[in-house]
C-alpha cells in the first residue's frame, strides 16, 4: 500500500515572486470556484487505493519534498520519455512559488469539455494561452492580475503560514483520452505514463510515483484528488 502522509506541504521556492500555496483542499477549492470552474472539488487522499475517493477521478496534485534529489532520480526517466502529443496543454513555470498553482491549471485545461470551466477568469485565460507557446503562457498568468489575485488571496490565507526556505514541489498527474499523463512544469515537457480511467485515476497515480516515494525515503508527501462535487 501507498501511503501518503498529510503534512502540508509548499511548492518550491525558485526566487521571490509569488507566495507557496498550501496542499489543502480547503484553500484550492474556493481557488477553483473563484475562477469560474464549477462541478468540481479538490479531497484528501490518504492513500492512493482508497476507494472511498469519489468517481469520476480526473486529476492528482502531488506535493514532495526534497526537489533536487527528485531531479536526479527523474533525469534518466525524462531522458528517456516520450514527450506527450500537442493535444496535453502544457506550460513551463516562470513564476516563482507558482507550482501548486501550475498543477491546478495544468490539471483544469487537460479536462476542457469534461468538467464545466465556466466563462470566468480561467476559461479566459486558456482561450489566450492556447494560442501561445509553452513558456508564453506562464508570461500570460505572470500578467493576469485576476488569477494573480484570487493565487494570492489562497496562499496567504492557508492554515500554515510558509517559512523560510520552500523546497516542495507541486506537480499533477490527470486523465485525457483514456490516458495518464504526468505534467510537472519545470519539465521540458509532458509525460505518458499509461492508461487509466476516472473509475481507477487516483491508483493509477500512485503507481507512477510509487518509484519516487520509495527512492526519496521521506514522509513529507501529500497528495490531493479533483473529483466531481
Amino acid at each position: 500500500m501507498c501511503s501518503v502522509f498529510q503534512n502540508r506541504l509548499f511548492c518550491l521556492k525558485m526566487a521571490a515572486s509569488w507566495t507557496p500555496l498550501e496542499s489543502n483542499p480547503s484553500v484550492i477549492n474556493p481557488m477553483i470556484e473563484k475562477m469560474g470552474v464549477s462541478g468540481v472539488k479538490t479531497v484528501d487522499v490518504l492513500f492512493f487505493e482508497d476507494e472511498s475517493i469519489g468517481k469520476p477521478q480526473y486529476a492528482v496534485l502531488l506535493c514532495f519534498p526534497e526537489y533536487k534529489k527528485v531531479d536526479e532520480i527523474m533525469k534518466p526517466i525524462y531522458e528517456q520519455a516520450k514527450p506527450a502529443d500537442d493535444s496535453v496543454f502544457f506550460m513551463k513555470q516562470k513564476i516563482s512559488n507558482a507550482c501548486g498553482t501550475f498543477a491546478l491549471f495544468h490539471s483544469l485545461a487537460n479536462l476542457e469539455g469534461r468538467i464545466n470551466l465556466g466563462d470566468g477568469s480561467f476559461a479566459k485565460w486558456l482561450v489566450e494561452a492556447k494560442k501561445v507557446g509553452v513558456e508564453e503562457r506562464s508570461d500570460l498568468l505572470a500578467n493576469n492580475t485576476e488569477l494573480a489575485g484570487i493565487h494570492d488571496a489562497a496562499a496567504t490565507g492557508g492554515q500554515t503560514a510558509p517559512t523560510g526556505k520552500v523546497e516542495h514541489h507541486f506537480i499533477c498527474y490527470v486523465g485525457k483520452n483514456g490516458f495518464l499523463y504526468e505534467i510537472d512544469s519545470r519539465r521540458p515537457f509532458a509525460r505518458e505514463i499509461g492508461t487509466t480511467s476516472d473509475e481507477t485515476l487516483v491508483k493509477d497515480a500512485g503507481a507512477a510515483c510509487q518509484h519516487l516515494i520509495e527512492k526519496l525515503d521521506n514522509v513529507s508527501f501529500s497528495a490531493i484528488a479533483l473529483v466531481d462535487q
